[in-house]
């Protein structure tokens, strides 16, 4: 149903290239081609196999590389290959749009530098684990001092003098800038990265220019980390091209047919449109034509929506009819940018939540459905599970590349859910399974609790670290005890790892909210994690039903000892 394909695949207008395969040249033509591989057709029956690695002399799209044979068809004397190239993600702008490597980097989650050459100017994006975080460019015009000068937030006199202070003590500018109070301290996260946005917005109208991705680990003292939305920028880098003629050879003809995209990994990005562009997405129904969308209302800004349509194409929302498809919409009557998805505070404690149970709850338990349900039903929830778990809706959380790994995990579960109770035979047959799986999940119940017997067992002799251990793999086979969850939260605290037990006393809590021995002891962990008033709260909430209870005397007799 999906399209598992990272980065996009393009059309070749000028199909021949030579392989060279010991020694021997091969004439062939290229069908498509993307920034991973190349997909081509070469006359006669070689003995190309599988795995073999030949090197690619492209002119147009320039492609020198070494390339390996992934798959091979042969037919009607014809021989189709799969060629996926090998080495580090290069090309040029003419053969590759911005947006396509930013995306197929961000899916891939990668971690490097994206280095961008135009004439005399180097501009670069740094990327974690798929995520814009940073950029620089060697343009003067593109520096901090620059940037507010320009937009008049800076006043001459004091843009020469904290330059000449950055000369002579190599500190950086914005540090000189708020020491010099010509720039507030608490302005400066913003103004960094509205210059780091200018940066990468400067790029979208780039025609020429070369690319070269470096991946390696990004150092901590040359980068500041600020997550930036990819879908937004490349929006906003859309709508910012003047050049009508370079926008209209980027996007299709206008007699294709636009629709929205089957893939909830293209539908739910982080994105805001203002009204106008609202405005032309909700043209877009599978039926219109482009031309028919720019003529659909009197006095339309028709360049304006041009850039809309072609934002829209960049960042994988909508889909051009007239590309091979490989699934047909799923979409009809749903309205994605309005469908209200009520993502919890707790972020971070909700995808943990998920990600230790989602495989426990089965496919109609994830998606909150009954076994009975109907497709439109299991649609319907799908969108909305896939909104709130999609990857690239929380690249705002602190840096955690194991929670983007559980993102993933459960986003690919609930997808592979849809796709299975969506198909009559595959429902059918997953519905056979589940009378294994209630088997399965009576024995898991046994092992959960041999664990947390084997858990107090080692608790006893003070062998904390064997007991977190088991205690969970106990919650893990049952999460459904919340003294399995109070024992591991109590092992871990003693263990000094306060902000994970302080997980696990709540997960404990909310299966008996109300057990002073789960509410004493949390509020002990909050008072190491430094939380004075959160303690207070639950040991005045223990005394009151139980005054002489001696954990939570303890507790208040440390909070006096407190500053």
């Amino acid at each position: 149903m999906t399209e598992k394909r990272h980065f996009r695949r393009y059309k070749s207008n000028n199909g021949a290239f030579n392989l060279s395969l010991k020694g021997d040249l091969l004439k062939g033509n290229i069908l498509d081609y993307s920034i991973s591989g190349v997909g081509a057709l070469i006359e006669g029956d070689s003995k190309i196999s599988e795995g073999t690695v030949l090197d690619l002399d492209i002119k147009e799209p320039e492609i020198k590389a070494n390339g390996k044979i992934v798959w091979k068809k042969k037919k009607n004397g014809w021989l189709r290959l799969g060629i996926e190239k090998i080495g580090p993600i290069q090309g040029t702008l003419k053969d590759y749009r911005l947006s396509d490597i930013i995306i197929g980097l961000q899916r891939t989650q990668k971690t490097g530098t994206l280095e961008i050459k135009s004439g005399s100017a180097i501009k670069k994006i740094y990327i974690k684990n798929g995520d814009m975080v940073f950029s620089a460019s060697n343009q003067k015009s593109d520096y901090l001092s620059d940037v507010l000068l320009a937009e008049g937030r800076l006043k001459q006199s004091q843009y020469d003098h904290a330059v000449d202070v950055m000369k002579k003590t190599g500190k950086r500018l914005g540090g000189i800038l708020v020491e010099l109070g010509y720039l507030k301290a608490g302005e400066l996260p913003s103004a960094v990265k509205h210059q780091v946005e200018l940066i990468i917005l400067g790029l979208f109208g780039l025609t020429e220019g070369e690319f070269y991705f470096n991946e390696s680990p990004l150092s901590a003292e040359e980068v500041i980390t600020l997550k930036l939305s990819a879908a937004n920028l490349i929006l906003k880098g859309i709508k910012s091209i003047n050049d009508i003629d370079y926008l209209g050879s980027l996007l299709p003809s206008e007699d294709a047919v636009l629709h929205l995209s089957p893939n909830p990994l293209d539908l739910f990005q982080d994105i805001r449109l203002d009204d106008f562009t609202k405005k032309v997405f909700s043209l877009i129904d599978g039926k219109r034509t482009i031309k028919e969308i720019l003529a659909y209302y009197p006095g339309f800004d028709k360049f304006e929506a041009m850039k809309d349509i072609d934002a829209l194409l960049s960042t994988r929302i909508i889909m051009d009819k007239t590309e091979p498809e490989e699934y047909e919409p799923e979409l009809k009557d749903i309205d994605i940018l309005e469908q209200a998805v009520e993502i919890p505070e707790d972020v971070s404690r909700r995808i943990e939540d998920m990600f230790r149970g989602h495989e426990g709850l089965g496919y109609y338990g994830v998606l909150g459905i009954k076994e009975n349900a109907s497709n439109e039903d299991i649609r319907k929830a799908y969108y909305r599970m896939a909104k709130e778990f999609h990857p690239d809706r929380h690249f705002y959380l602190k840096e955690d590349t194991e929670m983007k790994y559980k993102l993933n995990a459960i986003f690919t579960y609930i997808t592979n859910a849809y796709s299975i109770l969506t198909n009559p035979k595959d429902r059918d047959k997953y519905n056979r399974s589940l009378t294994e799986k209630d088997k399965k999940q009576a024995s898991n119940t046994e092992i959960a609790s041999e664990r947390y017997i084997e858990g107090t067992a080692s608790l006893r002799h003070g062998n904390y670290s064997k007991a977190v251990r088991f205690f969970a793999e106990a919650t893990y086979y049952d999460g459904s005890q919340a003294k399995y969850h109070y024992h591991y939260g109590l092992c871990l605290s003693r263990l000094g790892n306060l902000k994970e037990a302080e997980k696990a006393l709540r997960r404990a809590l909310e299966v008996e909210p109300s057990n002073s021995i789960y509410l004493s002891e949390i509020g002990h962990v909050y008072l190491g994690l430094g939380f004075p008033l959160r303690a207070k709260g639950n040991f005045e909430k223990v005394l009151k039903s139980q005054p002489e209870n001696q954990r939570a005397k303890e507790g208040m007799e440390r909070l006096k000892e407190m500053p």
